[in-house]
């Protein structure tokens, strides 16, 4: 079903103010939503359509709990991790402008359901001439190379590269697949790919209602690579920051890390810029695989069109945009907005 992005937008605002979210957090929230909207990520919606997604109760406003020359350490105080994050990123690059040309900030105590996705924040701090690594913990639900048990979350990472034109930016779950793609395919009564999870015995399965309730996700490639890099997201965002680790009871204390980079420090700016372009440019130019394979060069995500850019207030911008949508999960996500309408309950943590 296509849906248009204003309706996504109305639909999003009705669902916190409905939750009693702040008005200045759900500004953002939308914000942060409609990127992962314009892209064919539909976590919100699968989301609340699964489990709910969680009343507004914060413990106190987002604060800066240690800072340094170099560093923030922020106290999400129980909000959302999207206005964590946010917040984090702005003030990394004001102060990776200000000092030495490098800042990296941490964030502990942010809750579910979690920052969205990580690309946006990526994207943000590269439109401003950073080099930008984001890493984000979240609830457990993927085993690592070599067992069946869940000890990490999907752990994804972002980083964005500024360059002369749109930023180049790598935003990938270190799971086979993201956790809300596992409770669409139960929202819509389908099976999992093979491969891809197991069950609470350690069988695999594809069954999505067994991954969700006690079982787990593989990482995205089903070994030890993966497993190795989905490990140091997990020390990162969390051992570092302070978020939940492997084993710890509940999951809403949930960590991020990010650092800001500016190009000056090394060959420069516009040098910079001028040796991204030449590679680009070379890669564009190789000859395509015989037979054709799809291809995974970041520069797929460099375009003129407008809807792959991040443009300022794009909450109000991309009311043009439409996006497809399964029929279902559209169709009770609207009757949610009404009092009378209640989650499916599916046996899945926020995510």
């Amino acid at each position: 079903m296509k849906v248009g992005l204003k309706e996504l937008q109305d639909l999003t605002r009705q669902l916190y103010l409905k939750l009693e979210y702040p008005a200045s957090q759900i500004e953002t929230i939308g914000e942060v939503l409609s990127y992962a909207h314009r892209r064919g990520n539909f976590q919100s919606l699968i989301q609340e359509v699964g489990v709910g997604t969680p009343h507004f109760a914060a413990q106190h406003e987002i604060m800066v709990e240690k800072e340094t020359a170099l560093s923030y350490l922020i106290n999400g105080g129980g909000n959302i991790g999207i206005c964590a994050l946010y917040l984090a990123t702005d003030l990394l690059v004001e102060k990776a402008g200000k000092t030495s040309g490098f800042a990296i900030g941490g964030i502990h105590n942010s809750s579910a359901p979690g920052t969205g996705p990580a690309g946006y924040y990526a994207e943000r701090v590269a439109r401003r001439g950073f080099i930008s690594m984001i890493f984000c913990g979240s609830s457990k639900i993927v085993a690592p190379s070599g067992s069946s048990e869940r000890a990490f979350g999907t752990n994804p990472i972002a980083i964005g590269i500024p360059t002369s034109g749109a930023p180049i930016v790598l935003d990938m779950a270190t799971s086979i697949m993201p956790a809300f793609k596992v409770a669409e395919a139960l929202i819509r009564g389908e099976e999992l790919p093979p491969n891809v999870g197991y069950d609470h015995t350690g069988g695999v399965t594809q069954d999505p209602r067994e991954v969700l309730k006690s079982g787990a996700l593989m990482t995205f490639d089903r070994g030890p690579k993966s497993s190795g890099l989905a490990l140091i997201v997990e020390l990162l965002a969390n051992a570092l920051s302070g978020g939940c680790l492997p084993g710890d009871p509940g999951s809403s204390n949930w960590g991020n890390l990010a650092f800001a980079i500016d190009p000056d420090l090394l060959i420069g700016r516009e040098s910079f810029f001028k040796n991204v372009d030449r590679t680009i440019a070379y890669i564009k130019g190789l000859n395509p695989a015989d037979p054709p394979a799809i291809s995974v060069c970041p520069v797929s995500y460099l375009s003129s069109d407008p809807n792959r850019r991040l443009p300022h207030k794009s909450w109000r911008s991309m009311s043009s945009y439409s996006g497809l949508i399964g029929n279902g999960c559209l169709r009770r996500f609207r009757k949610l907005q009404c009092a009378w309408c209640s989650p499916l309950t599916l046996p899945l943590a926020a995510y």
